[in-house]
């Protein structure tokens, strides 16, 4: 009779009835080498569970007739976990058991240097940003990653996605996560390619990030690669002059370069130095990539940018003179409507603010008047 009621009492405790539809979630966090008491413990102090008592019964129960429940202290996987208040004995211990911690999504934008990634990692994961630039700094560990080893850094390296990072990540695993992603995403018919062009995966990727930075609109990207590409491969080369090499090289964000930025002692600054830089000033997504592979082909070598983000594209030196002045006359006429639209709004913003408080002024002046009894 004890064995046939065991599995009815078992299965009593474990089926309650659970987290209702709209039950607050809860986080907590199993260290590592936690006993089923320290689960417990913590489960009851975040409410997810109202008994520790009943918690480690029910799971003696379910560890005595499932042996895939048995010796639970020695099985459970650290992490952090998120469980809604009400949450059953078994899923928990499920979840505990294969590892199904609540992960973070970290994403990364295309265009993001080491640095922004190490800061955004920061703010996002509690991740140590010097760390994360570390990690993409040790040689030893971009050749694991088969990183060319003539860089310094993981730099255009690293795919700009979105990232389940789990909790405890360290920098390392999470650079190789970043890293691998990157191997996956390159197509290897793409090296042939590289190769018709006349030049390294390395240089393509380097391309590619210069190209990132210049893009406001997917449309225009094959045609600023092609820019570039006439501009290395005429028969008297130009300098590329690309003003993102320039603010990469300056370490800090700029919204305009100016003259002064333009001597920068940099092998990044292609405004002294002909051809490519040394190497990614960001990381490419895969659209730029497969716009340095394939650059529309033109006779344009130079382009300047419209205050909307779009580009005016020339083919001689001339007539690049005459789209900077559209361009600055664009700019002139978008910063003087931004001024009268803010004017504008505090205008507005005063003459509404006047209204409620002549309004005010008015209620207060006006003292309602006392209702008399009605005769009888």
């Amino acid at each position: 009779m004890l064995r046939a009621s065991a599995p009815l009492c078992a299965g009593a405790i474990l089926a309650a009835c659970g987290p209702s539809a709209n039950a607050p979630h809860e986080r907590i966090i199993l260290p590592k080498r936690a006993s089923l008491k320290t689960v417990a413990d913590s489960l009851a102090a975040h409410h997810i569970i109202a008994s520790p008592d009943r918690f480690l019964l029910s799971a003696r129960l379910l560890g005595f007739f499932v042996a895939q429940y048995r010796g639970l202290d020695r099985h459970l996987r650290p992490g952090r976990y998120d469980f809604p208040v009400g949450e059953r004995t078994r899923t928990i211990l499920t979840a505990m058991l294969t590892g199904r911690t609540d992960d973070d999504l970290f994403t990364v934008p295309e265009g993001y240097t080491i640095q922004e990634m190490a800061q955004a990692a920061s703010l996002k994961l509690g991740m140590d940003s010097a760390a994360f630039v570390a990690a993409a700094r040790d040689s030893g560990l971009r050749a694991r990653l088969r990183i060319p080893r003539n860089v310094r850094t993981a730099e255009g390296y690293l795919f700009p996605e979105t990232y389940r990072v789990v909790f405890g990540e360290s920098p390392e695993q999470l650079v190789a996560q970043m890293a691998q992603q990157f191997q996956a995403q390159w197509d290897t018919a793409w090296d042939a390619r590289a190769r018709q062009l006349g030049l390294t995966r390395h240089q393509v990727i380097t391309l590619a990030s210069i190209v990132e930075a210049e893009a406001r609109r997917h449309s225009e990207r094959q045609l600023i690669a092609g820019v570039y590409y006439n501009r290395l491969k005429r028969k008297h080369p130009m300098n590329l002059e690309a003003d993102p090499t320039v603010i990469y090289a300056l370490g800090r964000h700029v919204n305009r370069v100016l003259i002064r930025d333009l001597r920068i002692k940099s092998p990044y600054n292609t405004y002294l130095h002909a051809g490519l830089p040394p190497g990614p000033i960001s990381s490419p997504g895969r659209a730029s990539m497969l716009a340095a592979l394939w650059p529309a082909r033109h006779h344009y070598l130079f382009f300047v940018a419209r205050p909307d983000g779009s580009h005016m594209f020339s083919e001689t030196g001339e007539a690049h003179a005459d789209s900077v002045k559209v361009a600055r006359h664009l700019r002139t006429e978008a910063q003087a409507a931004k001024r009268d639209s803010i004017e504008a709004a505090k205008s507005e913003s005063t003459v509404v603010a006047r209204a409620d408080n002549a309004a005010r002024q008015a209620a207060k002046r006006v003292s309602p008047v006392p209702s008399r009894p009605r005769p009888r």
